[in-house]
């Protein structure tokens, strides 16, 4: 088994038109004041420097079985990463987090500024999810060396049948301990806005 690549540090432009759509704007129909605008756009600035963009990956050979994925001695169990490895070999798992600074401030705005929390978690969730898309972008660049690539679609765990009770033995693989992420005995990150997924290497 190998070690997972840490990323400390990724520096990703803003994905303002993704985060606009998070909060339920749509161009051209959505109408905002000028004022609106501003102040939106000064809470997302708000956010930018206490969100901390962390992630973390590792591919390994996978055995497949019927239903049943093995990754070394880790089995998996789920009939749709069964589906997105069909074609694939090798597995990539990995991670991303914004950190827990972004967290705090959204949780002390509570209910006395519920539309700054709103827009501050939108922010954290793009960007998190811009990680991921980095992090990829990243291996794809080093896989087209040997003529492969990463599956268009990525899971994640608790989506359909690929259980929630997965993301302990990804967590483990991956060392997310050592970004800062911990796990719940339900099986959930902390902090918030920290996630997995999962993805499949295929020839090109």
């Amino acid at each position: 088994m190998q070690e997972p690549v840490f990323f400390n540090q990724i520096n990703i432009d803003l994905p303002l038109e993704n985060i606009y759509k998070r909060l339920g704007y749509k161009s051209g129909i959505t109408m905002l004041s000028k004022a609106q605008q501003e102040e939106i756009e000064k809470t997302i600035n708000d956010a930018l420097p206490l969100i901390k963009l962390c992630g973390c990956a590792l591919i390994e050979p996978v055995q497949k079985n019927k239903e049943v994925i093995s990754i070394g001695s880790i089995s998996m169990e789920s009939r749709l990463l069964i589906s997105l490895l069909k074609e694939s070999d090798e597995i990539l798992l990995c991670a991303a987090t914004a950190g827990e600074k972004i967290i705090k401030e959204i949780k002390k705005c509570g209910k006395d500024d519920l539309a700054r929390a709103v827009i501050l978690d939108a922010a954290a969730s793009e960007m998190t999810d811009a990680c991921f898309e980095w992090i990829i972008n990243y291996y794809n660049r080093q896989l087209l060396r040997k003529f492969k690539r990463l599956t268009d679609k990525r899971i994640s765990c608790g989506f359909s049948d690929f259980s929630i009770e997965n993301q302990k033995k990804i967590y483990e693989l991956l060392k997310l301990k050592k970004i800062g992420i911990n796990i719940t005995r339900q099986f959930m990150l902390v902090p918030e806005k920290s996630a997995t997924a999962v993805l499949g290497v295929v020839n090109l």
